[in-house]
């Protein structure tokens, strides 16, 4: 216990404290420091020395030592409201929200006008994810001090977590006009604008937080993630590295370091970046989740890599069934589950296994929010008579996915059988969005959180529930892995598995899967008539196409290669070389998507021209994304298109289709590799598949050389194309199967 100090000490600390308050005063806080160090061993049992050391190992981040501090104050002296506050800090500051809390309730019982401590309050009650009650702590605090600029800005971040995202803005410029000097606020506001897609506000606001703050971590972290949804990936690793530079031992720097190298297809330093996450971080869930995504590449550089990144992937796998669940928020839960192992597909094997695992691995990890969704009241279901369905997708709108398989669902399924309601999670809307409205029960556009948008759909107590697609929207994945209709069903928008026990059955076309497809699936096979689908033959709009423009030779035979980088495997590479040797006179057009990835894929057939002693410039040509005309009017003017191998097209080779454009295609192993093989056996041109390499290159060399021939398929192709459009088949089918579950 502290020693009572004598007469002499007493007046002596009382001068040393005054004269390290004008050090702290003038900046001179080093000096500042030692005197309040020199007054505390003059009296220990000094209330405001007490007070002030708290503080200032609060301002230096040795959180325990403020509290020890704080602690012999309240002890020594009671308790007194800004004693608490101040402790109460502390404990925020480490998380511990609850013991926070309590010092903050107690502190404005002693003085209900303490505005920070309303402040503080809501920060805990925030950390505790009790948002309306953290929003009306904030909101007395305001009440108290109506130029509390903090509050107002910490006001703003509620609003902007509901997603009301002009009611942020509005607090958070608020909040700048009163404290121009409030980093925090314009690190808020960056965000705000972020979630809107207005990055040039967004980076303005980051720059102005990181002048008044330059060594403002958060702000770093934030305007890296923002540069990163600008797809400015090269400027957003800079901002993590500063993130990195400003605290070394920050464990979400280089977990965000890990997430911007994935997008950029180099796997490397993304995995080297989230094992250093997770040495930091060892419970880190959603780092583990990230890092066993990201052993699989995007785009692969060479075949030594795809084979490795199967094993990598299976090794991490193994160490996530391991890791147990602390007490995460929902939507913390909601992050990590809602990530998928995308681009396994494109490797051409048997994922079945690998995915049923990683399944597994989601389906328990949700569990606490299946809980609270079992706990929840269901309204009394209303009986309209018809077979209640729910479709949910990111992709109501001009989306490959929207035009494949939901439009055809939603316009062709019976009215007077069935009741649509869709919930889009928070995908963009346009012309093709206005149709699914006007033909659905009901209609939902949700940018809540995934538990509200899972509550909306169980309280409409569906029949069944229907996606189109899992793996490309992170929201759909996550809510897919949840119960939340007596029938679960996906189709084939991702074309493999999805590995989850919560999803019953997987839509497919017969014309699709090969013998024995029952094993590719976790979920039960359903197979509807021909493509199991309804695709429209819309009406071909095409503008004049300048070729040259393009770097595209009008006189030498155009092969289309309209495959994003991620479909084409270094295991075909071959392909293209074989061609070029035996045509000479060729070139295949690809397309630049995202620029890493496209760099991946033309660096690696680049290379493997140039060991061949083949001149890659002169065969391969990467060509901007067009728009859909100037896509029908290259279409229209090329020679063949040539399928992926391993992970098929179906929208392209629809449109080559109907423009007329012959297809060369491989059949592959699983339904993924089958798509525009499926399309030609249908047209009665079995003869453009294949079944082997050579075989592919063999036809191709021969379509070219043998003008006639070429035309003669394309002309086959005129007369019978037709049979693959408006196809009302296989949604009569899908609706027997609906309504025989019911």
């Amino acid at each position: 216990m502290p020693h009572k100090a004598s007469k002499e000490a007493l007046e002596q600390a009382q001068l040393v404290f005054q004269d390290g308050l004008k050090c702290l005063q003038a900046g001179n806080v080093d000096n500042a420091d030692l005197l309040f160090a020199k007054a505390y061993a003059l009296d220990p049992n000094n209330l405001d020395t007490l007070n002030l050391l708290g503080i200032r190992e609060y301002q230096k981040q040795n959180y325990q030592e403020a509290i020890r501090f704080l602690s012999n104050a309240r002890h020594l002296h009671g308790n007194s409201a800004q004693t608490l506050n101040n402790l109460g800090l502390a404990h925020n500051a480490l998380k511990e929200f609850h013991k926070a809390l309590e010092c903050f309730d107690l502190a404005v019982a002693i003085d209900q006008g303490l505005a920070e401590a309303h402040n503080n309050r809501g920060n805990s009650l925030k950390g505790l994810y009790q948002n309306s009650q953290a929003l009306e702590a904030y909101q007395r605090a305001i009440h108290i001090r109506s130029e509390y600029a903090e509050a107002i800005s910490n006001q703003g971040v509620i609003f902007l977590e509901e997603k009301n995202y002009q009611k942020a803005i509005q607090s958070f410029e608020a909040a700048i006009r009163l404290n121009p000097n409030l980093a925090v606020a314009f690190n808020s506001l960056g965000n705000a604008y972020t979630e809107l897609a207005k990055y040039k506000q967004a980076f303005q606001a980051f720059d102005f937080a990181l002048q008044i703050n330059p060594h403002y971590l958060d702000a770093y972290l934030n305007y890296g993630i923002s540069l990163k949804k600008a797809k400015q990936y090269a400027q957003s690793i800079k901002c993590f590295d500063h993130a990195v530079a400003t605290s070394l031992h920050h464990a979400r720097s280089y977990f965000l370091l890990g997430e911007v190298y994935y997008d950029m297809g180099n796997i490397e330093s993304s995995s080297i970046n989230l094992r250093k996450c997770l040495e930091l971080d060892p419970q880190n869930i959603d780092s583990q989740f990230a890092l066993t995504i990201a052993q699989i590449p995007k785009v692969f550089s060479s075949t030594e890599e795809l084979q490795q990144s199967r094993r990598n992937f299976s090794d991490e796998l193994n160490k996530l069934r391991y890791l147990k669940n602390s007490d995460e928020a929902p939507e913390d839960i909601v992050t990590y589950i809602g990530r998928h192992p995308f681009y396994l597909a494109y490797q051409e094997e048997h994922n079945t296994s690998l995915l049923n695992e990683y399944g597994d691995v989601c389906t328990r990890s949700v569990k606490p929010i299946q809980d609270i969704l079992n706990e929840s009241k269901v309204p009394l279901k209303k009986n309209s008579g018809k077979i209640c369905i729910g479709i949910v997708s990111h992709f109501f709108c001009d989306h490959p996915v929207w035009h494949a398989i939901t439009k055809g669902w939603i316009k062709h399924l019976n009215p007077e059988i069935f009741e649509i309601h869709i919930f889009n999670t928070n995908g963009i809307e346009d012309q093709e969005t206005e149709l699914a409205k006007n033909r659905a029960t009901s209609y939902s556009r949700n940018n809540e959180s995934t538990l509200d948008i899972a509550t909306a759909i169980l309280n409409k107590q569906l029949d069944a529930l229907l996606y189109p697609e899992i793996g490309m929207d992170a929201t759909s994945k996550a809510l897919a892995c949840l119960r939340l209709a007596p029938v679960q069903v996906v189709s084939w928008g991702h074309p493999e598995t999805t590995g989850l026990p919560t999803i019953d059955y997987f839509l497919s076309g017969a014309s699709f899967e090969p013998i024995d497809a029952e094993d590719n699936y976790r979920e039960r096979l359903i197979t509807l008539p021909g493509l199991g689908t309804y695709f429209e033959l819309e009406t071909i709009k095409h503008i004049e196409l300048n070729l040259s423009e393009l770097g595209i030779d009008a006189n030498r035979p155009i092969l289309l290669c309209a495959g994003s980088p991620s479909k084409y495997s270094p295991l075909n590479d071959e392909i293209f070389i074989e061609i070029a040797r035996c045509l000479g006179n060729c070139q295949f057009i690809f397309f630049s998507f995202q620029k890493e990835l496209t760099e991946i894929l033309r660096n690696r057939l680049y290379k493997a021209f140039n060991a061949v002693n083949l001149k890659p410039e002169q065969y391969i040509q990467f060509v901007p994304f067009l728009r859909k005309e100037e896509f029908y009017s290259l279409l229209l003017k090329a020679d063949l298109y040539l399928d992926t191998i391993g992970f098929s097209g179906f929208n392209t080779a629809m449109q080559a289709i109907a423009c007329d454009l012959p297809i060369i295609a491989k059949e592959g192993r699983f339904m993924r590799g089958r798509l525009a093989q499926a399309l030609l056996r249908l047209l009665g041109l079995d003869e453009l598949v294949v079944s082997t390499n050579q075989e592919y290159v063999a036809i191709v060399v021969k379509l070219i050389q043998n003008n006639e021939l070429l035309k003669s398929y394309k002309n086959k192709i005129s007369k019978n194309k037709f049979k693959l459009f408006n196809d009302i088949k296989p949604i009569k089918a899908l609706g027997i199967f609906l309504s025989q579950l019911s």
